[in-house]
């Protein structure tokens, strides 16, 4: 993204927001629909995952349509591609876990090949479908002309700061105390809300500048944590359902799993109490005042 710039007017954020997008799941189409490269398929989903939170993080300035349906349709694009980084993910995970040519290892290898070849087919009937064909027109169209009208003109920072405002207490009012946040389940809601409001303050940084992209950072490193708690999560969920007759293997890659999971469940909170404090510095009167002076 450019620099911030407190002359920007609402239309201009949506604008900058989409055209990236647009510009990034436009370079990974032909990589991800060749169906071998992986990296390729993982920035599509990225980039349909980031403009459909980004989206969401501006409703309040976008009319229902096109946008309710847009963002239905990026939701059906990121959870299928998706599924198959998923199973890139697990595999990743199980191999720096397993030896290989053991019962265990080659029992999820199996599993994993056979579930890869279905979601490879998904991604491929979704890259060629009509449906994504529209999508892909639809944005390219709503980049240049979000089509907000009045609302577009006005000032990026009068429209958005009230809403970053609201986003903020909503967030700190929702964790609270993080000590109190201890099962696992618990912990992937925080992770949600933190991608949520992180959301929100990469739009903020578009005019409030530094102050608001180092709070997206600090969430941002919540959700990296809780991100790596998650994949653990489904690992083991992966395990249950494999019902493998290697037991002493598999006792072996659970406690190491959940080693991993003891270690990572407080680490989100440091970055919590960052993001906090840098929250307050946003709003602080003297961070604001430049920004909303005048307008």
């Amino acid at each position: 993204m450019t620099s911030p710039d407190a002359s920007l007017s609402t239309g201009d954020v949506v604008s900058r927001f989409l055209r990236r997008e647009v510009e990034s799941m436009d370079a990974n189409f032909s990589r991800a629909r060749s169906g071998v490269d992986a990296e390729g398929i993982h920035q599509l989903r990225v980039s349909a995952r980031r403009l459909r939170s980004e989206l969401r993080a501006m409703r309040q300035v976008l009319p229902d349509e096109p946008w309710d349906r847009l963002r239905d349709d990026l939701r059906w694009v990121g959870a299928t591609l998706g599924g198959l980084r998923d199973l890139d993910v697990l595999g990743e995970l199980f191999d720096s876990h397993l030896a290989r040519a053991t019962p265990l290892h080659d029992a999820v290898d199996v599993a994993l090949t056979h579930r890869r070849a279905e979601h490879q087919r998904r991604v491929a009937r979704l890259l060629d479908s009509s449906r994504y064909a529209r999508v892909r027109r639809r944005l390219a169209r709503l980049s240049q002309d979000p089509g907000l009208g009045a609302l577009g003109r006005t000032s990026a920072a009068v429209v958005f700061t009230p809403v970053l405002w609201g986003a903020t207490c909503a967030y700190l009012e929702a964790i609270g105390d993080p000590a109190g946040w201890r099962s696992d389940d618990d912990l992937h809601l925080v992770r949600i809300g933190s991608k949520k409001c992180r959301y929100n303050y990469e739009i903020g940084a578009q005019f409030l500048g530094p102050a608001a992209r180092e709070v997206a950072r600090h969430l941002e490193g919540i959700q990296d944590v809780l991100g790596q708690l998650h994949d653990r999560m489904v690992a083991m969920a992966f395990l249950d359902e494999l019902g493998s007759s290697d037991r002493a293997g598999e006792r072996g890659v659970r406690m190491a799993l959940g080693a991993e999971m003891r270690r990572l469940r407080p680490q989100w909170v440091p970055h919590f109490v960052d993001a906090r404090r840098a929250m307050f510095a946003v709003f602080a009167p003297t961070s604001l005042g430049g920004t909303l002076e005048g307008r």
